[in-house]
């Protein structure tokens, strides 16, 4: 548990940073992982939900919805462990800038393209946006992950 903690928040000392959390969330470490595993459980299930509307009732519109607030659940879920300000600075940190801003500007034109446009193949296409910029900047936070991947990218791509 301790390792946890101070993944999610590198740098400062331990009682400091519980401190502060505590301070200003009024909510335990324990309380925190416990809503975090609600919040994650909450956006699982949402994500099975969206995939079970699509293939059982082809509704795209339902799928785009779902998967979006999923995805969104997800990300929100990981606030519990570092603290919103914390989390806002490691998202528009330079290094995860342009995954952050494509992820939201794909998370808007899903929902755009499935509620207002009703164009399947555009939701298909910035649900797939989407996944890549969470995936890509997801791996920004594992070293040297965003470089292995760019080189075998690369490797693949000049054979």
């Amino acid at each position: 548990m301790d390792n946890m903690k101070r993944f999610f928040n590198p740098g400062e000392p331990e009682q400091e940073q519980n401190a502060i959390m505590s301070e200003i969330s009024g909510l335990s470490w324990d309380t925190r992982i416990k809503a975090f595993g609600i919040c994650l459980l909450v956006a699982v299930l949402l994500g099975i939900g969206s995939v079970i509307i699509y293939f059982l009732g082809g509704n795209l519109t339902g799928f785009a919805v779902l998967y979006t607030f999923a995805v969104i659940a997800g990300v929100a879920s990981t606030i519990f462990l570092m603290g919103p300000m914390n989390q806002l600075k490691k998202m528009f940190d330079p290094s995860r800038l342009i995954a952050t801003l494509v992820f939201i500007g794909s998370v808007i034109m899903t929902l755009v393209s499935a509620l207002a446009l009703k164009i399947g193949v555009l939701v298909l296409i910035f649900v797939i946006i989407q996944f890549l910029a969470l995936a890509w900047y997801t791996i920004s936070y594992i070293p040297f992950a965003r470089e292995a991947i760019t080189s075998c990218c690369r490797g693949v791509m000049s054979v």
